[in-house]
């Protein structure tokens, strides 16, 4: 850091720089700044002011572009996140589609196999009920049968009905 409190004895004498004054913005003749072997402390307060915006400067660009890199890259997380999401929730929904198409089929064989069943059993029954019916009508026939045939021995084995209880 610089002494200020040097002996000003160990000075070089000012140079002017540009040879003498400068017109300033607004048209006025301003003395131009002196180059010395040694610094004053205004000018060495200001050249450290100086240093000083200008290593505030740097740091604020470097903390934006360091802000906009973890913008982006925070942006590129979430997108890839958003894109890995939307990719899963495609293959869930394909899967789930798939499992309701996998298992209508299924309904639809379950469906199928049941009826084939049903009809089966139904032709077995109605075959039941048709030898059962074909069992009724010879029962039928075999009783009108014993009937006749008793009744017919009955006509032949009884005397003829006497006279007096006829009347």
């Amino acid at each position: 850091m610089p002494n200020f409190e040097q002996d000003l004895t160990e000075t070089e004498p000012p140079t002017p720089v540009g040879g003498g004054n400068t017109l300033g913005s607004d048209g006025v003749s301003e003395p131009t700044e002196l180059i010395t072997g040694q610094r004053t402390p205004a000018s060495a307060a200001a050249r450290m002011l100086e240093l000083a915006a200008v290593t505030a400067d740097t740091l604020v660009t470097d903390a934006r572009k360091e802000a906009e890199s973890l913008v982006t890259g925070a942006q590129a997380r979430a997108d890839a996140i958003l894109e890995d999401s939307r990719t899963e929730a495609d293959q869930v929904a394909a899967e789930l589609a798939r499992t309701k198409q996998e298992q209508a089929a299924d309904l639809d064989r379950e469906r199928a196999s049941a009826r084939a069943e049903l009809g089966e059993e139904k032709a077995a029954l109605e075959a039941q009920i048709a030898t059962l019916r074909e069992m009724e009508r010879h029962h039928r026939s075999q009783m009108r049968q014993q009937l006749t045939e008793h009744l017919s021995m009955l006509d032949a084995t009884l005397p003829e009905p006497l006279a007096g209880f006829a009347d």
